[in-house]
């Protein structure tokens, strides 16, 4: 009856585990339209905004992502920072790819609709 039991609260936290370790930047609607560039297009005339910081993952839960989606979870928290701060586009500086726990990426925020 024990190992049962035990059998049971293991089940249970597993799933609890598991289902809390997907991709935590999804994009926003507002922020589709963000484009990410390594260098500012030199057609445009844009003004800048700030710096931002986009990363995803932690210690808890690189290993129930994958390097692809956590890439991408990253990249979704630039545009989704980009898009609040009024900017439509991140021109990224530095990339921390070190998949052993999380992916960060370093960029600027650009306003280049005029």
């Amino acid at each position: 009856m024990e190992k049962m039991r035990y059998g049971f609260i293991s089940s249970i936290l597993i799933v609890l585990v598991l289902s809390g370790c997907s991709v935590k930047n999804t994009l926003a609607p507002e922020a589709k339209s963000v484009r990410i560039y390594d260098a500012l297009p030199s057609e445009s005339a844009c003004e800048y905004i700030d710096e931002i910081v986009g990363s995803e993952a932690d210690m808890l839960t690189y290993l129930f992502i994958s390097n692809r989606d956590i890439t991408i979870g990253a990249r979704n928290d630039l545009r989704n920072q980009a898009a609040k701060m009024g900017g439509d586009t991140v021109v990224i500086q530095r990339s921390v790819f070190v998949y052993s726990t999380s992916t960060t990426f370093v960029g600027q925020v650009y306003d280049c609709t005029r």
